[in-house]
């Protein structure tokens, strides 16, 4: 038998914070058509450039971003990326698209072996989900590359 003492223990044991940044509902949206609307967005909520950061944007029907999470600090040269993070703030806001970005802060846009394997993972896990992947992109301060026009060139379906 648990106590009602127990249970109130239990609860504040098991509770964990998934952190989503909602848009303020009187902010104009950012409607994203392409690579330098994400790079820009991602310049603006980029907290250090000194070290990796993932950083994924959640998308309304209308490809306006929704939400958007920066879901790993890693360090001057990787972060540690699972589909997992990435999906569970896409479903909690409803999201009908996502993009991804990171920073790379050696200032070089060419994508590693790594980048390209996550790319692929969570491309397939948003099929799989119905959330489409619209894009990752690699930032610097002053340039990016995108995976779907310039790493993959990824089709609507493959």
């Amino acid at each position: 038998m648990i106590k009602s003492d127990d249970n109130a223990n239990w609860k504040d044991n098991c509770i964990r914070e998934v952190r989503i940044n909602y848009l303020l509902s009187d902010q104009p949206r950012t409607k994203v058509s392409g690579p330098n609307d994400i790079a820009e967005f991602v310049r603006t909520v980029m907290v250090d450039n000194s070290r990796e950061q993932f950083i994924a944007m959640y998308f309304d029907a209308a490809h306006c971003i929704a939400a958007y999470s920066i879901i790993t600090i890693g360090t001057a040269n990787q972060s540690l990326i699972h589909p997992r993070e990435v999906f569970q703030r896409a479903i909690l806001v409803g999201a009908t698209a996502f993009a991804v970005a990171h920073n790379h802060p050696s200032g070089s846009t060419s994508p590693s072996k790594e980048d390209i394997n996550v790319t692929k993972r969570l491309r397939e896990a948003g099929l799989l989900l119905g959330i489409e992947m619209l894009d990752h992109v690699i930032v610097t301060d002053k340039t990016h590359v995108s995976f779907r026009e310039d790493v993959l060139h990824w089709g609507e379906r493959q």
